[in-house]
């Protein structure tokens, strides 16, 4: 046999060897839980850590998810009713959210309107939240489906005007002065579906890789969109969830504390790294009001975003901060936005 044939065959027997090592040890590691406690979730974030203020410049949530299976009767007569579409559903989680979010041009000084730039505007609002937890492909892959209904208000009800002043007042930064121009009051309604996968790669305890690609879509008069998603995580220890999330992630903060969980589990730390893709066809914050005019700009239909960060588990209390960069959301945008994310969730 010549040399060149030695080295293909080589070739084949170490990729196949690779392919069976990777899928073989994640099966032993990676158990689905379907017990998990209710979680308590705070995401606070900033574009302080930039040392800018615009754009995008504030937000804050905070959720709850009860116990798995404790749900509204309704609720959980739905969920059987629809169909899970290629995964077996092992649970369900309910929970609820409240938010804030505060937009803003890049001077907010100016008293005057500012008409190529992104319009004031803030979105105050509450949700209910449904969520399903499973398997796919013979129990190797971890599967969340997450159905979202946020209820709130945009315009001078939403009272970003009042919480941007008053946080400006606190650290003694410069007030905003042009809140005049923000967008009209008007209700507003998201309707948000995600679904998630949890494709564990390498884990050799307590180490451990995995990936968790999504996809998702908001439909509403706050924004009509579709994105897909995919985060690695790596680390020691890591959670019987589907990784972190940002305010605008689809997906709530979830994976509460299971009761069967290993001496040390509930410990650990990971670093991440996602990317996004989104395609926009309406957002409030840029087309302005849906139901009368007002300030608006002309946004990009496409949007890439990309973060990174670190997680801490300290039992029952999980910690992490994640940087993101997106790319530019309207069409004379002149620089590109970040921002910091620093989230706590109690997991019981």
């Amino acid at each position: 046999m010549q040399i060149s044939a030695r080295v293909n065959v080589c070739k084949r027997l170490f990729r196949r060897a690779a392919v069976w090592g990777i899928l073989s040890v994640p099966l032993l590691s990676f158990a689905q839980s379907y017990n998990q406690g209710p979680v308590f979730s705070a995401i606070e974030e900033n574009d302080l850590v930039v040392k800018t203020d615009r754009h995008y410049t504030q937000g804050i949530k905070l959720s709850y998810l009860q116990r798995d299976g404790v749900m509204p009767e309704l609720l959980d007569r739905f969920s059987k009713w629809v169909p899970t579409l290629g995964f077996e559903l092992g649970t369900n989680k309910f929970g609820y959210t409240v938010g804030q979010n505060i937009y803003t041009p890049a001077d907010i000084q100016q008293r005057q309107f500012i008409p190529n730039d992104r319009p004031y505007a803030g979105w105050l609002y509450t949700g209910l939240a449904l969520q399903r937890r499973g398997s796919a492909f013979s129990d190797q892959v971890a599967v969340l489906e997450h159905l979202e209904l946020d209820l709130g208000v945009i315009g001078p009800w939403s009272l970003a005007n009042e919480a941007q002043t008053w946080v400006h007042e606190l650290r003694g930064f410069a007030t905003p002065k042009g809140w005049n121009h923000q967008l009209h009051n008007e209700p507003g309604l998201d309707l948000k579906f995600e679904r998630s996968w949890r494709w564990p790669a390498v884990a050799t305890r307590p180490w451990g890789i995995d990936f968790i690609p999504r996809v998702g879509f908001n439909l509403g008069n706050v924004e009509t969109s579709a994105r897909i998603n995919g985060t690695v995580r790596a680390g020691w220890h890591l959670p019987d969830d589907f990784g972190p999330h940002t305010i605008d992630s689809i997906t709530l903060p979830e994976g509460g504390i299971s009761p069967g969980a290993e001496e040390g589990e509930n410990y650990g730390v990971y670093i991440f790294g996602s990317a996004q893709s989104k395609g926009v066809a309406y957002t409030a914050f840029l087309d302005g009001n849906l139901w009368q005019a007002s300030p608006h700009v002309e946004k990009k239909n496409y949007i890439t975003e990309l973060s990174t960060g670190i997680v801490l588990q300290l039992n029952p209390v999980e910690l992490g901060f994640t940087y993101v960069y997106r790319t530019r959301e309207f069409v004379l945008q002149t620089e590109r936005d970040s921002y910091g994310s620093i989230f706590i969730s109690g997991r019981f």
